[in-house]
């Protein structure tokens, strides 16, 4: 059989306060979401679900804040913080470079002391592929329920996510978002609805 490799980092907790900024497709790059015109995204009705589910996020998620976002036709991208979350210890600390120019913005890379590794497919509680599962879930449940079909595909497997490390980092992924419909003819998951 087939395994489905994980693209996550090894050993690395993602529970741990920081930065994440990720990106989830649709299936097939489909642009459910809407359409690009004059530099804004115009949203279907499920573009409004993909939005509002985003926004629900902190509601289920009371560690978690939202920083900038966009749900484009076929792709979203946005900034989560994961703040102080309570965790059983694993011996990794936060250690914060004093003489750092950049802002910490607060992830790390640190490997705990005894592996956390799990196998693929189990869910740790609060952790960012959880959230992400749990928003995924919430954008399908309300898309087929609006469709009547109980399973219309609606994302691509897996996401992408970057751990954001500096405040320049920060900045720069903030500015991309900001400017991600502006440049849709460009971008890397264009599809074209003619």
């Amino acid at each position: 059989m087939n395994r489905r490799r994980s693209i996550r980092l090894p050993h690395y907790d993602y529970r741990d306060e920081g930065a994440y900024f990720i990106t989830i497709c649709t299936h097939h790059h489909l642009c459910l979401f809407g359409y690009v015109m004059d530099d804004i995204v115009e949203h279907t009705s499920y573009g409004r679900i993909a939005a509002d589910a985003w926004l629900a996020i902190p509601q289920h998620f009371t560690h978690v804040a939202l920083d900038h976002y966009v749900v484009m036709p076929n792709h979203v991208h946005g900034i989560l913080f994961i703040e102080d979350h309570p965790k059983a210890d694993l011996g990794a600390r936060h250690t914060a470079n004093e003489d750092n120019k950049e802002a910490d913005v607060g992830a790390q890379y640190i490997v705990p002391l005894h592996s956390t590794k799990r196998s693929f497919g189990s869910m740790v509680a609060g952790s960012l592929p959880s959230i992400v599962r749990t928003y995924k879930a919430a954008v399908t449940r309300e898309i087929n329920r609006t469709l009547g079909m109980p399973s219309a595909k609606i994302w691509q497997r897996n996401y992408y996510e970057h751990i954001i490390r500096s405040e320049r980092d920060l900045n720069r992924i903030r500015d991309y978002i900001l400017t991600n419909p502006a440049r849709w003819a460009e971008d890397e998951y264009y599809r074209s609805l003619e």
